[in-house]
């Protein structure tokens, strides 16, 4: 299935690089359309629940990608999205080959830097202690530091990388899509045939409400994993998404109606709910938008999840991330890479018309997202 993580449409033509698609745009008035799956997801009935639990149709998804791949890396942070894939693996007793973690600790040599935070705080701590009871399970902790300065030098990216992400345009960012071939194991096993597959536990649920009735939508925000080229089916690696998935669309109808239910039930009364934006979830009351929070999100759709576990949560802007402040420091060596990445940046700015950028007179805010049809919940 070649396009499992989304293509954009302009009338027949087919782009998997969004500036591509935008670029077109410009040339011939057509508007693009950002295609995820469509004939999978709008063929399911959204308006009934699935009767599996979040617990079985977890299970089913880990069984799904183990029989299908013969070597599994989840991206683990230590966050709710990737844990509870972990969990799913580790409590029904389904191997799984590899996690890793990324850092930039050469870089900053700082545990509580943005990017490291979590990564010292919560997944090394937590990957100590499940190795107790899990001894064989494999934990690699990547720094992406040089992987970072390698890329922007590179011919082969350089001069053209930002038509390699969609949305997600800040330097470390790029930094990962050639780790399969930087890391030896891992290239190995491609030379070997064997089938590599780097898990992503993307993405939560997002609920809309719309004249009364609950809907779903998709975002095209996957690039904060999967990279354009595999996207595109470039790559002999195949990058998968745990959650927002076309080969268990059950997954995401369920955590749909847990979380429509919840707010049908304790919008007014939640202590997870409030007139606080958080993108993922609201109900509309009285002419007021009630947002379900992160936490109530995770709280709903992650089983045995802990509130208070620690995060930084997320970084303000798509292209100047916190996780990258070191990337603007004075240390010589990173140079090269930056003027190339601020070139790449200032080519991006230029080549997109206002209509596209979320604020004209704000590059840190980025592009604007393109999302799915409305699957609604809701008759």
């Amino acid at each position: 299935m070649m396009d499992k993580l989304g293509c954009y449409r302009v009338g027949d033509l087919k782009f998997h690089s969004k500036l591509e698609a935008v670029e077109m745009h410009s040339r011939t008035g057509i508007h693009p359309h950002w295609d995820f799956n469509e004939a999978v997801f709008s063929a399911q009935n959204w308006l009934v629940e699935p009767q599996e639990s979040l617990d079985e149709l977890y299970r089913s998804r880990a069984q799904q990608l183990r029989s299908k791949y013969d070597h599994i890396v989840l991206f683990y942070s230590g966050g709710a999205d990737s844990q509870n894939v972990l969990n799913t693996f580790l409590h029904n007793e389904i191997k799984l080959d590899e996690i890793a973690t990324f850092t930039n600790y050469e870089a900053t040599g700082d545990r509580d830097q943005f990017f490291n935070a979590e990564t010292f705080r919560v997944a090394l701590p937590t990957i100590t202690r499940l190795q107790e009871k899990y001894p064989y399970l494999k934990h690699r902790v990547i720094d992406l530091t040089q992987p970072l300065l390698d890329v922007f030098v590179d011919p082969n990216y350089k001069f053209d990388w930002i038509y390699n992400s969609n949305t997600i345009f800040n330097p470390l960012n790029m930094a990962k899509g050639e780790l399969p071939y930087r890391i030896k194991e891992w290239h190995d096993l491609l030379n070997q045939g064997k089938r590599l597959c780097l898990l992503w536990g993307h993405d939560k649920p997002r609920l809309w409400h719309i004249d009364g009735k609950f809907c779903f939508r998709f975002i095209d925000c996957l690039d904060n994993g999967p990279t354009v080229r595999s996207m595109s089916g470039a790559n002999d690696y195949a990058d998968e998404l745990f959650y927002w998935t076309p080969d268990l669309p059950q997954i995401v109808i369920k955590q749909s109606h847990i979380i429509k239910n919840y707010l049908n039930q304790h919008a007014t009364t939640s202590p997870f709910v409030s007139t606080a934006k958080s993108d993922l979830a609201f109900k509309i009351v009285d002419g007021r938008r009630l947002w379900l929070s992160n936490h109530g999100v995770h709280s709903l759709i992650y089983p045995g999840w802990d509130i208070s576990t620690f995060s930084v949560g997320k970084s303000p802007s798509p292209i100047f991330s916190l996780r990258d402040d070191w990337f603007w420091s004075q240390d010589p060596g990173s140079h090269a890479a930056r003027d190339i990445w601020h070139m790449g940046i200032n080519k991006l700015w230029t080549l997109t018309p206002d209509y596209w950028r979320n604020d004209p007179n704000r590059l840190d805010l980025g592009l604007k997202g393109c999302v799915s049809p409305d699957y609604y919940l809701d008759q």
